[in-house]
C-alpha cells in the first residue's frame, strides 16, 4: 500500500481559520454548491444500520438455471484450482452453501459483488480479465445459515452477444470483427456518440441512499439498476442532465445522502468532479479540476475523498484516442504511458470548488483505499493522507492481467506484489 501526503501551505476557506494545505500550486474553480461529506465513521455507521435493517427474500426452491453455451476450449488446464479465471456454467443459479465451522448468529444481512463471469462465446475466448461478460453475486446471511446466488446482468452487450453468438460491442481489450470496410467505419462512427462502447457492468456494485441498487463500469452507459433479492436486471439507470459524457470512474464514492464521482473530460483534458443527491437521477457540477500535464487525463478507475475534499488523481497512464479508434488492441489497449507528461494528485474542497495540485512521482494504481485529514491539537488541518494500492509504477499490470497469463500460474502468483 502507497501514501501520498499532502503537507501544509495552501489557505482554504473549507476549514477552521488559519487552515493551511501544501500543494505545488493551486487554483479555484466554480460549481454548484453541495452539502459537506459525512465523516469515514458515520459513513460507516449509516451503512451498517441500512443493511442491518434491511429485509430479503431468499427463495426456498433453486431458481432454474439456464445454461450459456459450452465451456472453453483450447490448451488451458485449470487443473480444478482455477474456478475464479473460467466462465459460469449457468446463467442463474441459487442454493443453500455449506458451511465450515461457524457464521456468527449476529452475521445477518445481504453481501452483493459483481465481476467478469463469462468470457467466451461459444468457441472464442476472450484475452482479458477485464472483458468478462458480467456476473453479479448475492451471498445472504441469516442466524448462522447461508444462501447464495449469481446471475448474469442482462446488458445490451451481453444480450446482444448471446442472439447473435458474437461480440457487438467494445469491451476493455476486444473490438467486433466488421464484415466489411463500411461496416468498420460505420463502429467507429458510433464510437464518438458512445453506440459502439460497451454497457456490460462488471466492475463495481452500489447501493444508493434511496435503496436502488446499480451495477457499474467505467462507459457511463453501463449502469443497470437491479433487483437485490432476485438479481434480476431492472434496466439501464438514465443520468436526468444534460452533462453528457462517456466514461466516469467505476468506482464512486456512495453515502446515504449523495452519489460522487468523477467524469473525465478527452476534449478538454481535465475531470469534472459531480454529485447527484439520493433518490434523483441529476448529476450536478461540484467542480472541475484541470490536468496539469499530457494532451489526455489519466486514467481513473477510482478515487478517494475525505470529510472535506475530493483527491482526484492525475496518472500518466492517460486516455488515448488513437487507441480507442484502433481495430486491434494495442500493448497498453486504451492508454498509452506518458511519464514525462507529469504524475499529479488534485484536491478539491467540498464547499467552494478551490483546487489545489501537487506533483509526484509517476504512479500505477487502480483503487484507492482510504483518505484522511492530519489534524493538530489546535483544529488546524496540516495535511492529506491518501492511501492507494500502487503497481511500482509499472504498466505491465495491465498485460499480466490477461486470462492467458492467470490461468498458466500453479504454484506461484502470477501477479507481482503491489507497494
Amino acid at each position: 500500500m502507497s501514501s501520498f501526503s499532502f503537507l501544509s501551505s495552501l489557505q482554504s476557506t473549507a476549514s477552521p481559520p488559519n487552515c493551511r494545505f501544501h500543494m505545488s500550486t493551486s487554483s479555484s474553480s466554480s460549481g454548484f454548491g453541495r452539502p459537506s461529506f459525512d465523516s469515514f465513521d458515520t459513513i460507516c455507521r449509516r451503512r451498517r444500520r441500512a443493511w442491518e435493517s434491511a429485509k430479503a427474500s431468499v427463495g426456498v426452491e433453486p431458481r432454474p438455471t439456464v445454461s450459456v453455451g459450452p465451456a472453453e476450449t483450447g490448451p488451458v488446464d485449470c487443473g480444478g484450482k482455477l474456478a475464479a479465471w473460467t466462465s459460469v456454467r449457468q446463467e442463474r443459479w441459487e442454493g443453500k452453501l455449506v458451511v465450515e465451522g461457524d457464521v456468527p448468529l449476529w452475521l445477518n444481512g445481504t453481501y452483493l459483488r459483481n465481476g467478469p463471469g463469462l468470457w467466451h462465446i461459444d468457441d472464442y475466448n476472450f484475452r482479458h480479465l477485464f472483458d468478462g461478460y458480467a456476473t453479479v453475486v448475492r451471498v445472504y446471511f441469516e442466524q448462522g445459515r447461508v444462501m447464495a446466488s449469481h446471475r448474469q446482468v442482462e446488458s445490451e452487450a451481453y444480450k446482444a452477444a448471446m442472439k447473435k453468438r458474437r461480440l457487438c460491442y467494445r469491451e476493455f481489450s476486444e473490438v467486433p470483427k466488421p464484415a466489411s470496410f463500411l461496416e468498420y467505419v460505420g463502429e467507429v462512427a458510433s464510437l464518438f456518440s458512445g453506440a459502439s462502447l460497451t454497457d456490460n457492468s462488471n466492475t463495481g456494485v452500489v447501493r444508493l441512499g434511496d435503496g436502488r441498487v446499480l451495477c457499474l463500469t467505467e462507459t457511463i452507459k453501463g449502469s443497470i439498476q437491479i433487483d437485490p433479492d432476485t438479481l434480476e436486471t431492472l434496466g439501464k439507470f438514465v443520468y436526468e442532465d444534460n452533462l453528457g459524457g462517456l466514461i466516469h470512474s467505476a468506482h464512486p464514492i456512495v453515502t446515504e445522502s449523495e452519489f460522487l464521482t468523477l467524469l473525465p473530460d478527452l476534449v478538454r483534458p481535465g475531470y469534472l468532479v459531480v454529485t447527484m443527491a439520493s433518490g434523483t437521477n441529476e448529476r450536478r457540477v461540484m467542480g472541475r479540476v484541470n490536468c496539469r500535464g499530457g494532451s489526455a487525463p489519466g486514467w481513473v478507475h477510482s478515487f478517494a475523498v475525505t470529510e472535506r475534499y475530493v483527491v482526484v488523481p492525475e496518472m500518466p497512464l492517460r486516455y488515448c484516442v488513437h487507441n480507442l479508434l484502433r481495430a486491434e488492441p494495442t500493448p497498453l489497449y486504451k492508454f498509452e504511458w506518458h511519464p514525462e507528461s507529469g504524475s499529479y494528485m488534485h484536491v478539491i474542497c467540498d464547499c467552494n470548488a478551490q483546487v489545489a495540485s501537487v506533483e509526484v512521482p509517476p504512479y500505477v494504481t487502480f483503487h484507492f483505499i482510504n483518505a484522511y485529514e492530519e489534524v493538530a491539537e489546535d483544529g488546524r488541518i496540516t495535511g492529506i493522507v491518501a492511501d492507494c494500492c500502487e503497481h511500482n509504477a509499472d504498466t505491465s499490470i495491465l498485460e499480466l492481467l490477461r486470462l492467458q497469463n492467470l490461468r498458466s500460474f500453479a504454484d506461484h502468483d502470477a501477479l507481482p506484489d503491489a507497494r
